[in-house]
């Protein structure tokens, strides 16, 4: 909300914005105090103000309409992808499928919760995820543009772009047309991302640090605890690093340990860089490996690498925001449908998902706008002597999907190698 009404005006999405100055004409107790800008490439802010111009346009000073206003690219992001599934597998599969998928999609609790309830646009960028995988063995140029849209919305995608890449030297045995897919992808990233702070003369420095937290999330033990239990995360643009471990990563038993057994007990340092020689490990491993005895369309396989290396990602990373757990949801629905296999495991994930998100944030906390002490009642829960038992829920609902998760990647697929 800070970010839309600030880059409407000019100002840059990476500052530090005071929201009782922002919001003067709409006063509300917690739109108070100092907080700071996006964690991610400028489109999504440039999205942002342009709503808050729309809403603007039609109900000024209207918070109601101003929140609705930020949530429509989201919910247009929820529909296309529906959309989008069911159309894919109509070809794939069968209609019959095609629809039960397109129905999962658009009711899907999980989905709306983290999309239209609370307002985070994971599906708008998973929506051009899904089209570069289905068009990567059509026209890898444009699955490579599709690609570079998705990551210049939620940066992590990007990590797809070498593991597509090994797809298409597998598949074509042209490593030019690999190494060019991997580094158009890069370069229109790249671009995407910088062209709008030069076009509006906006500083380089607070977004590079804004960004650097994708690769260097940690934090102080008196961070971790206290953003843990209030729900509230932030980085500042000093080059300081204050986002915690945990949420929805299975680190998240380090933030229970050290808020109420021992401060002492923290993951190492190092462990802030586990992500990166592990996907680098699912990289290698699809380059020894060979196609399965059971034949799939070059979709699925590439739907089910897909899996693997998001499943590795979210597994291995210090700080997993839940929201983001989509984009393993939607693989892994995928993957259930391209096979043919029983939803039941389905069904599982996005209950143990959204159940998650109901502990986290907690799920009061949806309702701040109307009723302000919601927010009021969650922290003094999460910081209370009750506390912990939240905590103690996160870490067994996130094991858990990795539990189920883990099972059906390495008993139900065929990684021949």
């Amino acid at each position: 909300m800070a970010v839309g009404a600030s880059v409407a005006k000019g100002i840059t999405p990476y500052g530090q914005y005071v929201l009782q100055n922002i919001f003067a004409g709409t006063p509300h107790p917690h739109l108070y105090g100092t907080v700071l800008g996006i964690g991610y490439p400028p489109p999504w802010g440039l999205m942002c103000g342009e709503m808050y111009v729309l809403s603007s346009a039609f109900a000024p000073n209207n918070l109601y309409a101003y929140v609705l206003a930020l949530k429509l690219p989201v919910i247009a992001g929820e529909l296309a992808l529906a959309v989008l599934v069911y159309r894919i597998l109509r070809k794939e599969v069968e209609e019959k499928t095609a629809f039960k998928a397109f129905l999962l999609f658009l009711f899907c609790p999980f989905l709306i919760t983290t999309g239209t309830v609370w307002g985070m646009f994971d599906t708008l960028a998973l929506f051009f995820v899904v089209f570069s995988a289905y068009s990567l063995n059509r026209n890898w140029k444009m699955s490579s543009v599709y690609l570079s849209v998705a990551s210049v919305l939620k940066l992590f995608p990007l990590t797809l772009a070498p593991l597509y890449a090994v797809l298409i030297y597998k598949t074509d045995k042209s490593f030019k047309k690999a190494f060019c897919f991997f580094t158009v992808t890069v370069a229109l990233t790249a671009t995407f991302t910088f062209v709008p702070m030069i076009v509006y003369n906006w500083p380089l420095s607070n977004m590079y640090n804004a960004l650097g937290y994708h690769v260097t999330a940690m934090s102080t033990p008196y961070g971790a605890q206290t953003v843990a239990q209030t729900g509230i995360a932030g980085t500042p643009y000093d080059g300081v690093v204050v986002f915690p471990y945990g949420a929805a990563s299975p680190f998240n038993v380090f933030t229970l340990l050290n808020g109420y057994v021992s401060a002492a007990i923290q993951p190492p340092d190092i462990s802030i860089y586990l992500w990166i020689p592990a996907c680098i490990a699912v990289y290698v491993f699809l380059l020894r490996a060979n196609r399965s005895e059971r034949e799939v369309s070059k979709f699925a396989v590439t739907v089910q690498w897909s899996l693997l290396l998001m499943l590795t990602l979210f597994t291995t990373r210090v700080w997993v925001s839940e929201q983001n757990l989509t984009f393993l949801f939607v693989f892994f629905a995928l993957t259930v449908y391209l096979m043919r296999w029983d939803l039941a495991s389905v069904h599982m994930l996005w209950i143990m998902l959204l159940c998650f998100v109901v502990v986290h944030v907690p799920a009061v906390s949806f309702l701040w706008l109307p009723y302000p002490w919601t927010v009021d009642s969650a922290s003094v829960f999460a910081n209370g002597p009750l506390g912990w038992t939240r905590l103690l829920m996160m870490t067994m609902l996130t094991f858990s999907w990795l539990v189920l998760s883990w099972h059906f990647v390495v008993r139900k697929l065929r990684w021949n190698t």
